[in-house]
């Protein structure tokens, strides 16, 4: 059962499924290709769309890069794309309505409105029109956002301020009602973008890690901003939005997390948090943080086990004491502890590469292939084993071979394993 209160999800990147958006040099760009980008990237984002469905989750910040080269232009590519695909966007449409997922955006750090230069302000402006365009094709109301930073200081701080109020006011309001700003962690703090709100009516979207790298002086407390920001948000707007990140030791400030650990989430949102809300998360790993976390949240067993089926070859690869303890855990249905059974997972995945323990969750998955795998097929994974054990060959090497026998002998329990993913 889903809970209404938090709700999570992830951006752009889906590391479990086996296609990703697509580009190509602006050189090489004609409208066949163009065609056939485009034509791709859409499919990837309703496979996307589907997976982050099935797996609970509720929100998802697409891709800039969906339509490549939206905004720039080259003599003999004339395609109107919103035109010649307005069949899958429609169908898009539908789908995201369907399964009620709220998406957003989040142009890059080129899209800049309070540079002094005008030309780069216009095609800041460009680029916002694309983004609010793509939102219109796939359905967005008010809701659904694109979040911008503040932009430059250009040595003046308070001169970049009220250019960026100035240029905000003036957008059309295809644009201003989709738009979101955030305080970033250099130049504009929290407290910068709830005046430039003040001023301008958008909603601010707060974000824990740029915070506590830049607070405001005689600064109030998390809680508090994220309130403050909360009471910029409209019922039009739709439900508050934050983004939640933690930082990556010994890496620069502002690095995320490769995963988002559990305990320092659950920490946040009871001391933070006071309402409902809507939680990006910046993380490497991006769905497989959004899914454990929204399984915490949910307190879901058919979830969990979903969730477990995909994990055991992998974490039977690192420790077979916990592969076990987590197989326990799951029996008792009624009263299972879900934050231990994340815990486990997250003590597997620091673990490292055990040889012993890799053999013996590759030996299950060869029970799945043995009766079908040829003599030939039979010795190699014999000698496989002999050669990971001697380290003449890696264990990525070791899965690789058996994710070609997967392709060959297909098995919709292996599939979405996370054993092949080869990241784990």
């Amino acid at each position: 059962m889903m809970n209404s209160t938090i709700k999570v999800g992830y951006a752009c990147l889906n590391l479990d499924l086996d296609r990703g958006f697509k580009t190509c040099r602006f050189a090489n760009l004609t409208n066949e290709k163009w065609i056939e980008l485009i034509s791709w990237n859409l499919e990837t984002l309703k496979q996307m769309l589907i997976y982050t469905a099935d797996h609970n989750i509720q929100m998802l910040r697409l891709s800039s890069d969906l339509i490549p080269f939206a905004t720039k232009t080259k003599d003999g590519v004339n395609l109107d794309w919103q035109v010649y695909f307005q069949d899958e966007f429609d169908a898009l449409k539908k789908l995201i309505k369907n399964l009620g997922i709220r998406i957003s955006f989040h142009p890059g750090q080129y899209t800049v409105l309070n540079s002094p230069k005008e030309d780069v302000v216009d095609r800041a402006i460009a680029d916002l029109d694309y983004h609010a365009d793509l939102l219109a094709l796939l359905g967005g109301d008010q809701s659904n956002k694109m979040v911008i930073h503040i932009g430059g200081v250009y040595g003046d701080k308070e001169a970049a301020i009220q250019r960026f109020i100035q240029v905000a006011n003036s957008l059309s309001s295809k644009i201003r009602r989709h738009l979101v700003i955030e305080n970033d962690e250099h130049l504009f703090n929290i407290e910068d973008v709830l005046y430039i709100s003040q001023f301008t009516h958008l909603p601010v979207v707060f974000d824990n890690l740029h915070f506590n790298i830049l607070k405001p002086e005689n600064s109030r407390t998390m809680k508090t901003y994220i309130e403050l920001a909360g009471q910029t948000w409209t019922t039009n707007d739709g439900r508050q939005a934050i983004h939640y990140s933690q930082q990556a030791l010994d890496k620069k400030p502002g690095a995320h997390t490769r995963t988002t650990a559990l305990n320092p989430f659950i920490h946040f949102i009871q001391n933070e948090l006071s309402g409902p809300i809507d939680i990006m998360l910046e993380v490497k790993d991006k769905n497989r943080s959004a899914e454990k976390i929204q399984l915490y949240l949910d307190q879901d067993i058919g979830a969990a086990e979903k969730l477990w089926a995909r994990y055991k070859y992998a974490v039977m690869a690192k420790s077979l004491n916990i592969y076990q303890a987590i197989r326990e855990l799951l029996k008792d249905k009624e009263n299972t502890d879900f934050e231990a059974f994340i815990h486990y997972l997250e003590t597997a995945e620091n673990l490292p590469e055990d040889i012993g323990n890799e053999i013996n969750a590759g030996q299950h998955i060869w029970g799945y292939f043995k009766k079908q795998a040829t003599d030939t097929e039979r010795g190699k994974f014999k000698r496989n084993q002999e050669r990971l054990q001697n380290q003449e060959i890696s264990i990525i090497q070791f899965r690789r071979y058996l994710k070609q026998l997967l392709k060959k002998y297909p098995n919709p329990y292996l599939v979405d394993s996370i054993y092949f993913n080869m990241n784990f």
